[in-house]
């Protein structure tokens, strides 16, 4: 569900999938499925290099990600 083409983004969105999924919000996990619909470089914008997303639950989320994700 979240294999993307950069190993940075495998490790950060696996680890998010095996160790915070299962635990998180219906919000987070629909801003998880919203996050894996942007383009790879959209996405480590976000999670790498502070770029905020307008959507207040994918920012919210990526906060989360970037902290350590579970």
């Amino acid at each position: 569900m979240s294999r993307r083409g950069i190993k940075e983004l495998d490790l950060v969105l696996q680890g998010f999938l095996q160790d915070g999924y299962a635990d998180a919000t219906a919000v987070e996990q629909q801003a998880f499925a919203a996050l894996l619909e942007y383009q790879d470089p959209e996405i480590l914008d976000r999670i790498f290099h502070g770029v905020e997303d307008e959507d207040a639950a994918i920012a919210a989320l990526v906060q989360r990600l970037r902290a350590g994700g579970s």
